[in-house]
């Protein structure tokens, strides 16, 4: 049975009709006490995602990841293998800190960093790939092809949508499984659209079904069926960018918060809620 752990590593501040959304970016440590996973490796330091996309925000790069490793006694050694769920700059950045992991990527997802969907450029970065290319195979850099077991206790499931190469890895707890989503549906509103408790704007018509996201390379048809695929395999989703995410799973535990009140994605950021490393 594996714990996860919720580890935001910073935030980004997207300007959005006249306002600033707050975007928490987390990775995901999975661990049993012996081995250790991380999903995800987040975004590089804010000072250069200012430099390359002019955005602002905290946090990001390798003293942000060595800091929350270090909150439960690790550090990137101890890291046996990194799971990419997909390649955009805020999940799949500082594989060099991990030198003596396992980068775990789908094929057909590194195929469409190098040649994106047009719309997608701006979210693959040159360095990111070629530090993936870099990596000695099968040691450093593991390419699959559809749906697989790592250990037993966590599958993943490849789900085209966000993008052709989108994995997600569910999680055996003493709970029951958690699906680390990331950006398959990167907030609780993406699942449960008609829910109050998801969003503070439910849509009755959507009772039945998904909200797929507008980034996309896949139609909404099929991203609509890749999530419910997800549903059927497990017993709550945990979304990448949203701020009431369970932080220590099975210890927290829900499939939908309790309301929207801690959804503060809109809320002027204070000088205070940056973390120092």
């Amino acid at each position: 049975m594996f714990e996860v752990h919720s580890l935001r590593i910073g935030e980004l501040y997207l300007p959005q009709g006249g306002k600033i959304h707050r975007d928490p970016v987390h990775v995901w440590l999975v661990t049993d006490g012996r081995q250790h996973f991380l999903v995800d490796s987040g975004m590089t330091d804010i000072a250069r995602i200012e430099e390359m996309l002019k955005v602002s925000g905290w946090g990001g790069g390798h003293a942000a990841l060595r800091a929350r490793l270090a909150e439960h006694g690790l550090t990137p050694d101890d890291i046996s293998h990194l799971i990419l769920t997909h390649m955009h700059f805020d999940h799949a950045d500082n594989t060099d800190l991990f030198p003596n992991s396992c980068v775990v990527v789908q094929r057909e997802e590194l195929f469409h960093a190098i040649d994106p969907t047009p719309s997608q450029r701006p979210f693959f970065k040159g360095h990111i790939m070629a530090e993936l290319l870099s990596r000695k195979r099968p040691k450093g850099l593991r390419l699959v092809d559809g749906d697989f077991d790592l250990v037993e206790g966590i599958q993943v499931l490849h789900v085209p949508s966000h993008t052709p190469g989108m994995q997600v890895p569910i999680v055996t707890t003493a709970k029951g499984k958690v699906a680390l989503v990331s950006d398959l549906g990167d907030h609780y509103k993406y699942w449960y659209p008609a829910d109050p408790r998801a969003t503070d704007k439910p849509t009755r018509y959507l009772s039945d079904t998904f909200l797929p996201g507008p980034i996309r390379s896949e139609s909404e048809r099929d991203w609509a069926a890749a999530m419910q695929r997800v549903m059927d395999h497990t017993d709550i989703v945990v979304p990448a960018h949203d701020f009431r995410i369970p932080t220590h799973m099975p210890e927290d535990w829900w499939a939908i918060p309790d309301s929207t009140e801690g959804d503060i994605a809109f809320v002027p950021p204070q000088q205070s809620d940056a973390i120092a490393f």
